[in-house]
């Protein structure tokens, strides 16, 4: 196995380790009701941010400040920085 073979699989493996954390980070904080709101609202506007609604956006704010995102990224931060190699070499 080459060297940027093996890197490529690392990269891999920290994404999808990083986004597993992600996930049950998500499904920790929130619950089953927001996150079906959530799906609903997207779908609803078909992705574009102009298709929402002033009260949907409000309550995707509210769903958006239960995330705890700085818990997260203190958590998964060590992880994300593993394997960027040393700087400046």
């Amino acid at each position: 196995m080459g060297l940027l073979s093996l890197r490529r699989k690392v990269s891999w493996l920290l994404l999808f380790e990083v986004a597993r954390m992600g996930y049950g980070h998500l499904t920790e904080v929130t619950s089953p009701e927001d996150r079906r709101r959530v799906v609903d609202i997207v779908r609803r506007s078909k992705g574009r941010p102009q298709n929402i609604t002033a009260g949907d956006k409000d309550e995707l704010r509210r769903i958006a400040g239960q995330l705890e995102l700085g818990r997260f990224l203190r958590a998964a931060g060590p992880r994300m920085m593993f394997g960027r190699g040393r700087r400046g070499h």
